[in-house]
């Protein structure tokens, strides 16, 4: 019996419609992961930019000390409890009411600072340009309320990191329920952030 032998073109017949299903099913595979990335990625919150005020005009720092929501807060089924909220802690802040701004924290904070250590933190503060931005729920139902501000202030009262007359900041305020009231809680590891007017 005389072996069968292959030509080498015969052998290189095979090799394209075998080069041709392996590239149409890499991409398949490749469609199939990015769809599915698609759909567990987080999306990309955009950065809060504060309103132009806040760095042009210094002078006028640090702007109205009105809360106000913007349209992704305002659609929070607690919107109006948080700003209200809100408006009494930072009022009482920038009148020196010590007595109103208790009312606005859980009772923990209230025994952690005295009348005279609050005044001396406080005592140069004016808070401005307050915007709530977002409102989230966080475990045991509790609130993150992300908001950006400005301060002025004496800088040996300000943040050690940035000893500023005028500092804008964003920061998570956590809102917990206490007595039937929402309480603005200690505040979250490293969640704020600070920059010079």
């Amino acid at each position: 019996m005389v072996p069968v032998r292959t030509s080498k073109r015969a052998g290189q017949r095979w090799l394209l419609p075998v080069v041709l299903v392996a590239a149409v099913f890499a991409v398949g595979v490749g469609l199939g992961v990015r769809e599915l990335s698609a759909r567990v990625e987080t999306p990309v919150v955009p950065a809060v930019v504060l309103p132009e005020t806040t760095s042009r005009n210094p002078v006028n720092q640090p702007g109205p000390d009105t809360v106000q929501l913007t349209k992704d807060a305002a659609g929070h089924p607690h919107a109006e409890e948080i700003r209200e909220l809100l408006q009494r802690h930072f009022s009482a802040i920038n009148r020196g009411d010590y007595e109103v701004w208790k009312t606005t924290v859980v009772q923990a904070r209230v025994q952690e600072m005295s009348l005279a250590k609050w005044r001396a933190e406080y005592e140069s503060t004016q808070d401005g340009t307050i915007y709530v931005h977002r409102v989230d729920v966080a475990p045991g139902g509790a609130l993150r309320v992300m908001l950006t501000l400005v301060s002025v202030q004496d800088p040996s009262k300000a943040p050690p990191e940035m000893r500023a007359s005028c500092v804008q900041w964003r920061v998570v305020y956590p809102l917990v329920p206490e007595n039937g009231n929402w309480k603005i809680n200690h505040g979250l590891y490293n969640s704020a952030r600070t920059a010079r007017c």
